[in-house]
């Protein structure tokens, strides 16, 4: 179940509860009687990635489908993507292993949607809570995320702590998934959209600038170009990788001068900006990251703003 965009108007609502938003990858977790396997949102199998998610005894059914979000704790105690990028750009075993100890990760649960057999998303919020509560134990690696019906108090903490915001959830509502509803808000302190990397242009440095695009009204439109917020050393890596899946046909109507090296659409980017301008152009955009964990699809322009 996804998130439909909020505003701080909606840290008031009445019969929802509130959550710190955790700057991570999702992931389901399949539990059995003999392994746990996480999913992202790309459907992939990521579980190989995690070798001290060991907690399947933690874990009180014979089988069971979570939701949660995995982090990397700074030394601050906050959420940090950066860390969490370290653990997921790479799949030498022994390499994970090593990166396993130096940034250790935490999968930190907020739904469950079965347990033993029994299919629970079409309980009530608050009861799957309920029966989360005593399902999980939590460890080193794992734990249960905190929540409040106090909104405003809420997003004062987080902003002290300079993390991403808070969800808010509807405690009646049921979990859909795949589906944006509006019984689950994102409020943000900082205005980012996902974005489709779709070429970039090449002048004085590696990559110049990255072209983006996003989906509106089921088509790939451009969106603005971003040239900075990136190092030079990640900029190597990612031309190399935009490289493999060059093409020569436009994916969009480029609103610019330069010569693209247009690119397949495979890659997501988050995107800080100052606002949207009438004619759909981001205005002050500054790169954040890659989204390995969200599908292309996924970035479409009025579900964002």
């Amino acid at each position: 179940m996804l998130c439909k965009t909020g505003t701080k108007k909606d840290l008031y609502l009445k019969n929802y509860i509130y959550e710190p938003k955790l700057d991570g990858t999702r992931a389901l977790c399949y539990k059995n009687k003999k392994q746990l396997k996480f999913i992202n949102r790309r459907k992939r199998d990521i579980s190989f990635k995690y070798p001290e998610f060991d907690f399947i005894k933690n874990i009180n059914a014979e089988n069971c489908v979570l939701d949660g979000e995995i982090i990397v704790y700074d030394k601050k105690g906050n959420p940090n993507f950066n860390l969490l990028q370290k653990r997921e750009q790479i799949d030498k075993k022994i390499l994970i292993e090593i990166r396993s100890k130096q940034y250790p990760a935490t999968y930190v649960v907020f739904d469950i949607l079965e347990k033993n057999n029994k299919k629970l998303i079409n309980s009530s919020l608050l009861k799957r809570k309920k029966i989360l509560e005593n399902t999980i134990k939590e460890s080193q690696h794992l734990q249960k995320i905190f929540y409040t019906t106090n909104g405003k108090k809420l997003w004062n903490i987080i902003k002290k702590r300079k993390t991403e915001g808070v969800v808010a959830k509807r405690k009646n509502s049921k979990y859909f998934p795949g589906k944006r509803k509006p019984a689950w808000l994102k409020i943000k302190f900082l205005k980012t959209i996902d974005c489709v990397i779709t070429g970039y242009t090449h002048k004085k440095r590696t990559i110049s600038a990255l072209v983006l695009g996003i989906y509106d009204q089921k088509k790939l439109k451009y969106l603005g170009k971003v040239g900075t917020g990136f190092s030079e050393k990640f900029l190597a890596q990612l031309k190399k990788d935009l490289d493999k899946i060059k093409t020569k046909k436009a994916l969009l109507e480029y609103k610019g001068n330069e010569k693209v090296n247009w690119v397949k659409p495979e890659f997501v980017c988050e995107v800080q900006y100052l606002e949207i301008s009438k004619n759909k152009i981001m205005r002050a955009p500054v790169f954040l990251r890659l989204r390995n964990d969200k599908p292309v699809k996924e970035c479409v322009l009025k579900e964002q703003i």
